[in-house]
């Protein structure tokens, strides 16, 4: 990309920000500029893939995309943050994946490797707990009162809907074997994924609140 190009994503993305930033939270404007915004980030290519040589390819690409999925729902969530006199959008997307995001992917993904890995003893009687958001969201998502999860999907593949692919992720399957599933590119289902999460992510937020109020 020459520095022309480069200029004009930068503007593009400086533009959306801050039309994101004018509209209030959970307004109908900011969810549109914010779905912009993503798949303007995801699909400009100039995303970092934060350097490391102790983890095999197969595992790395499930640290990056779980790193990427947490990053942009953290930017949904918190563009008022960003300060367009400090850097331009694609410096902040890359400073918090690189600082922040990628090291936190890596203590979930191999996290969920090592709980998979603990026996699991038939006579021990497993406690129980309290209804965590993450149960509240997944059992939301699976009733799907509205149909609007499952009506979520990639083109030509109704199979892989946003619900299909909550239900998967939430059951501890890498990308990878989501993508061998559907016999879809890796990158192409998890870029949808996290735009349904930019998407969804304020009506998911409401209805949390309300659960657990």
């Amino acid at each position: 990309m020459n520095q022309t190009a480069r200029d004009k994503l930068d503007e593009q993305l400086l533009e959306l920000a801050i039309v994101a930033q004018q509209h209030p939270p959970l307004t109908h404007g900011r969810r549109v500029a914010l779905s912009k915004l993503i798949n303007a980030i995801v699909l400009s290519g100039k995303v970092c893939h934060p350097q490391s040589g102790k983890f095999t390819f197969n595992l790395y690409e499930d640290i990056y995309h779980e790193a990427l999925q947490e990053l942009l729902l953290y930017i949904c969530q918190n563009i008022d943050k960003y300060d367009a006199k400090r850097a331009s959008v694609i410096a902040w997307v890359n400073f918090l994946l690189e600082r922040r995001f990628f090291s936190e992917g890596i203590t979930k993904v191999l996290g969920r490797r090592e709980i998979t890995k603990v026996p699991i003893q038939d006579n021990l009687a497993v406690p129980e707990e309290p209804e965590d958001l993450t149960q509240i969201v997944k059992e939301y998502i699976e009733l799907d009162p509205e149909n609007v999860f499952k009506e979520k999907h990639i083109n030509a593949c109704p199979q892989a809907n946003f619900q299909a692919l909550v239900q998967r992720r939430l059951s501890g399957k890498s990308w990878q074997e989501i993508a061998a599933e559907f016999e879809i590119n890796v990158g192409t289902i998890s870029s949808f994924y996290s735009r349904c999460i930019s998407i969804f992510a304020p009506e998911l937020r409401k209805y949390c609140s309300n659960e657990s109020n």
